[in-house]
């Protein structure tokens, strides 16, 4: 996928949801293949790690390919107070990332299975990973 189309999803993605009880999901991504950005572990815009993660990626997802050859893994990640919430805010997301990728002709999956405890050491958090989701595949 093209670096303007990328930018794009994460703005959708930062979009406010009203909810009653709010629960804040951080996004951290990582870079695979997308045009003119360096591959690497992000949060939001910001690079925390550079190089190609693709292979630990998938390993952390269960061993899947789908996630080792997707252009970017997504990971929403929340130190909620309430879980129920949390996941809700998570799955309104994770929804809103594939109208935007079936508007925009990219291809996007959920991933239901990780490593909890690699993938947040991974990502350098202690908050809880709530779900995983893959475009550009």
């Amino acid at each position: 996928i093209c670096r303007e189309l990328y930018f794009k999803i994460l703005q959708e993605l930062k979009q406010p949801i009203a909810t009653e009880n709010f629960e804040e999901i951080e996004i951290y991504s990582v870079v695979h293949r997308v045009e003119k950005v360096p591959s690497g572990l992000y949060q939001g815009m910001h690079l925390l790690k550079e190089g190609d993660f693709s292979d630990k990626v998938g390993y952390l997802c269960v061993n899947q390919s789908l996630v080792r050859d997707s252009a970017v893994t997504l990971f929403f990640v929340s130190g909620y107070q309430n879980y129920q919430t949390a996941m809700q805010v998570a799955g309104l997301i994770g929804q809103r990332l594939y109208l935007c990728s079936n508007y925009w002709g990219i291809q996007c999956s959920g991933i239901g299975a990780y490593f909890d405890d690699e993938t947040q050491e991974f990502l350098g958090t202690n908050k809880d990973v709530l779900y995983a989701m893959v475009i550009g595949i």
